[in-house]
């Protein structure tokens, strides 16, 4: 008897989960119906009042008249400005490589002085006979 009262608890399980699943569907797809003319209404108003707009915008657009020769005149003015910054900046890296060469140098001299010390000091060490000291 136990397992009829199980089997006829999960039918009526199934049975309302289907009963569910088909009532939230017909809920939405009436309210997704309604959505979709709600939306197409809506776009249809706005497009006669853009077109007026539009229409009163470019009666009242005065126009300008270009005057290419002041152009011409911004464009060279332009690269000349460009011209003088390129000048000045290769003019600052020259220097700083020259500096980097002469830090360079000195460095060089430092080091070429304090190997003939050290060559120096060691020599002086040596003993006349040949032996080492024992430390």
């Amino acid at each position: 008897m136990a397992k009829k009262f199980g089997k006829l608890l999960m039918v009526t399980a199934a049975i309302g989960a289907v009963a569910a699943g088909v009532y939230y569907c017909l809920q939405n797809k009436e309210s997704s119906v309604d959505d979709d003319f709600d939306d197409d209404d809506d776009f249809d108003d706005f497009d006669d009042d853009l077109e007026d707009e539009e229409a009163a915008k470019d009666a009242e657009r005065n126009y300008v008249d270009l005057d290419l020769e002041k152009a011409e005149e911004f464009k060279e003015g332009l690269n000349a400005a460009k011209a003088e910054a390129t000048d000045k900046i290769v003019g600052e890296a020259k220097e700083v490589t020259d500096k980097v060469k002469d830090a360079a140098d000195k460095v060089k001299e430092t080091a070429a002085k304090a190997e003939v010390k050290v060559e120096e000091f060691f020599d002086d060490d040596d003993d006349s006979d040949g032996s080492m000291d024992a430390v």
